[in-house]
């Protein structure tokens, strides 16, 4: 029976994985890389599953009795309407997720890595009733105190052996203990490989949903793109033709993320954080960006010493006034401190203006960095991918001229063999001319 396309390339996504969980278990075992780095990995995929079950449960605590509340009033409208039929999708793609990942988990039973016998729900039932069954005859027909007295013998029977042969058995604390070091690296290696697994178990599952909502999204979604792409191809010719240069592009840049930053640093919208997982993937992006401009490091480098030098300039101005003038200082701050509470408790907010124009104005540089730092890290990944694909058209054409040369050679090769083969032919330059003009 042949496999279809979609069970070998499932067969070999679970050797590849079986080959990574073994790679690492090895790692961990011989002491390359530290057992925190597997554990770290399945702590963040079990606190992803964790925090889809919560938003799965809150949404079912939170919206299934406001929906019977508004079903006992009829007062269902439209928008409530859009709004169930939301939460009962999301709902539903989080119970499909939570029933992919514990199928997926199920796979990491210890009956999968140890021959370990299973029972099935009627095997079970049966044994269940065989024993009672059993223990009832036992009861009724049997002699209990015998049993009891066969088995307290057999126990003192064990005892006695293991006494009689206690040398042995040290013997095998001994090694045990010896080896407690090797026995522990074993078992690190084999924890590791676990974790590893069940890791790679929960991003293959949330790799496979990614791609059935991806599947199920493309018919309503393809034709909108489509559609757009056609109006776009259409007004192109209307559209002003503008290249921007790399300055323009670099300065639209930065006016950009001061723009976005000042509207996170004077209102109360909240900068949303950024996992430092996507921090360390795009660090090869910023790395390229900052190299194609050399001039941006060094003047980011010449702007934070001369804050840095301000700063270091005035906190040293403070520490001396407030050696040579303790008491002035100490008027000071308990001046300010009264001052802020005054204006606290009367409500006061213009007094307090200067502060929050100073705090507002360094969210907004920390935004401002960030946003820059994002849109810098994405510039630089695109031109990574384009000089990627790149290499490997040049690598892919080099590749096809090699295979051409030598498919050539072979085919000249073969004509020579079968020249100086052929009677009356006595020298392989025949072979040459020959397949030219078999070829012409």
């Amino acid at each position: 029976m042949t496999e279809t396309p979609r069970e070998r390339k499932r067969n070999r996504v679970e050797v590849l994985q079986s080959l990574t969980c073994g790679a690492v278990g090895l790692l961990v075992a011989f002491d390359v890389i530290n057992m925190r780095v597997p554990l770290y990995c399945l702590g963040q995929a079990s606190d992803r599953v964790g925090d889809v079950f919560h938003v799965v449960t809150r949404l079912v605590r939170h919206t299934l009795p406001d929906v019977l509340d508004q079903f006992q009033r009829n007062a269902i409208t439209v928008s409530d309407a859009l709004y169930l039929a939301l939460t009962a999708v999301l709902i539903g793609a989080g119970f499909v997720f939570l029933r992919n990942t514990w199928r997926a988990l199920a796979k990491a039973r210890p009956g999968r890595w140890l021959p370990l016998p299973r029972f099935g729900r009627h095997r079970a039932v049966l044994i269940v009733l065989a024993l009672g069954g059993g223990m009832a005859l036992i009861w009724q027909y049997g002699d209990l105190p015998w049993l009891a007295g066969q088995l307290v013998r057999s126990l003192w029977l064990a005892v006695k052996t293991a006494y009689g042969n206690r040398d042995t058995i040290w013997q095998a604390v001994e090694a045990i203990h010896e080896n407690k070091e090797t026995i522990a690296q074993v078992v690190k290696g084999i924890v590791s490989a676990i974790a590893t697994y069940v890791t790679l178990e929960v991003a293959r599952v949330v790799v496979d949903f990614a791609f059935s909502i991806i599947h199920f999204a493309s018919p309503v979604m393809l034709p909108v793109a489509r559609y757009c792409y056609s109006g776009y191809k259409y007004m192109r010719p209307w559209l002003p033709h503008v290249e921007p240069t790399r300055r323009q592009i670099d300065w639209l840049h930065g006016a950009g993320s001061v723009a976005a930053g000042s509207l996170f640093g004077f209102t109360n919208l909240s900068f949303p954080q950024i996992p430092d997982g996507l921090w360390a993937a795009s660090v090869p992006g910023l790395i390229l960006f900052a190299g194609q401009r050399p001039n941006l490091v060094l003047t980011i480098g010449q702007v934070g010493g001369h804050m840095s030098r301000y700063l270091i300039h005035y906190l040293r101005i403070a520490t001396q006034y407030t050696r040579a003038h303790p008491r002035g200082a100490l008027g000071i701050a308990g001046g300010a401190m009264v001052g802020g509470a005054m204006a606290g408790a009367f409500d006061a907010s213009g007094s307090l203006s200067g502060v929050a124009i100073i705090w507002g104005t360094l969210k907004a540089g920390y935004s401002a960095v960030a946003i820059a730092s994002i849109i810098a890290a994405v510039r630089g990944s695109v031109k990574i991918v384009v000089h990627l694909r790149q290499a490997g058209s040049a690598v892919a054409t080099g590749a096809n001229a090699t295979r051409q040369t030598m498919a050539t050679a072979r085919r000249w090769f073969t004509v020579s063999a079968a020249n100086v083969l052929r009677p009356g032919s006595t020298s392989l330059l025949a072979g040459p001319r020959s397949w030219s003009t078999m070829q012409h």
